[in-house]
């Protein structure tokens, strides 16, 4: 027990000046160590990109429509002409007009009220879907087209619009447009895309009588 006591007492000056160290330094004495703890990945969060829906141009308020739901493209054009020039002017227009690439024989100037300087011609021509060396997908896109003409304005009013599909197989498909390319027929329930086949007749006439009014305008402002 002596020796013991003794021992401990042979030790005392030794803790006296020992350095004492705090826990931050033994921390990075551990981080100086081999034996360190592997490194945390840090967790990442990607944002997925929804994809635009290709067609989400078409799905509202493209196809417009009167009182009574038909569908009818309508504009008014302004320029300094008088109501007779602006007659003479589309009367001449439309003859020309009837004679394109893609136009049928039916198309035709039906009818023309020169008091009150109106014209309404029927149109017959063709909308292509796609086209390849072998397959041709396309209808025919009938309506009637009515031009009214006044002093300094002209009004464009395209109605009763009608498709004949597949023409050459079995008579085909006839489809009016109320029916086929109105939000109704033509749109998912959730108005989130075009259906499938009556979404490309809807999409190919938008485009058809957006053009049809581009062509218009240029002639009776010009």
């Amino acid at each position: 027990m002596r020796k013991l006591i003794f021992a401990l007492m042979s030790l005392m000056p030794m803790f006296a000046w020992a350095q004492w160290e705090t826990p931050d330094n033994q921390e990075n004495a551990q981080q100086n160590s081999k034996w360190t703890q592997p490194e945390q990945k840090k967790a990442t969060t990607e944002t997925k990109k929804e994809k635009t829906y290709e067609w989400a141009a078409y799905l509202e308020d493209v196809v417009p429509t009167d009182s009574e739901g038909n569908v009818v493209w309508e504009r008014t054009f302004t320029n300094q002409l008088s109501g007779e020039e602006n007659y003479n002017r589309m009367l001449e227009f439309l003859n020309d007009f009837i004679k394109g690439k893609n136009f049928n024989p039916e198309s035709r100037v039906a009818l023309v009220n020169k008091a009150e300087r109106s014209i309404a011609a029927h149109i017959d021509e063709y909308i292509v879907f796609s086209s390849s060396f072998i397959a041709l997908d396309r209808t025919r896109l009938i309506y009637t087209l009515q031009v009214t003409c006044e002093d300094r304005q002209v009004t464009v009013k395209a109605f009763r619009i009608s498709y004949w599909y597949e023409e050459n197989r079995k008579g085909g498909y006839r489809y009016q447009a109320e029916k086929w390319i109105t939000d109704k027929y033509a749109v998912n329930k959730k108005h989130t895309k075009l259906l499938p086949i009556s979404g490309k007749f809807r999409r190919k006439t938008v485009d058809r009588m957006n053009e049809l009014m581009q062509q218009f305008e240029y002639e009776i402002i010009k």
